[in-house]
C-alpha cells in the first residue's frame, strides 16, 4: 500500500499559460470568503493557480501564502473530485492566516462552488 506524497504539487495540478488563467476570469465566477477571492470554472479536471501581486508584502510574505494555498489544495482531494480550474488571490488580513484557516476557507470556498454546480 503506497502512501499519498504530499510534499509535491504535480504539473497536471497546475494552471500554466496567461491563457489558461483568462479562461477563468473569462467565465465570470468567483467565490469570496473572508481572505480569498476564487475565480473558478468547472471542466473535467482540477486545476490550481495562485496570484499575488507585490502590492501585498514582500516575496517572503508571498511565498508564505503560495505555499498555504498549495498546502490547503493538497489537503482536500476528496473535495476536488468535481473538476473546478481554480485561481486563488488574496484579500486584506492575509497575513494573519494560518495553513488549518486556509484550508477551512478552501473547504468552504469548494463547497459553495460545488452546491452552485449542483443547483
Amino acid at each position: 500500500m503506497s502512501e499519498r506524497n504530499l510534499t509535491t504539487f504535480p504539473r497536471s495540478k497546475r494552471l500554466h499559460s496567461r491563457a489558461d488563467y483568462q479562461k477563468i476570469y473569462n467565465a465570470g465566477t468567483r467565490e469570496k470568503s473572508s481572505t480569498l477571492v476564487a475565480a473558478y470554472r468547472l471542466c473535467d479536471t482540477s486545476r490550481l493557480g495562485i496570484t499575488i501581486s507585490r502590492k501585498w508584502g514582500k516575496a517572503h510574505d508571498r511565498n508564505r501564502f503560495k505555499r498555504m494555498i498549495r498546502e490547503a489544495y493538497r489537503a482536500l482531494p476528496t473535495e476536488l473530485t468535481l473538476g473546478i480550474e481554480l485561481n486563488i488571490h488574496p484579500r486584506s488580513g492575509y497575513q494573519n492566516l494560518t495553513t488549518k484557516s486556509v484550508i477551512e476557507e478552501l473547504r468552504l470556498i469548494i463547497r459553495r462552488i460545488r452546491d452552485k454546480a449542483q443547483s
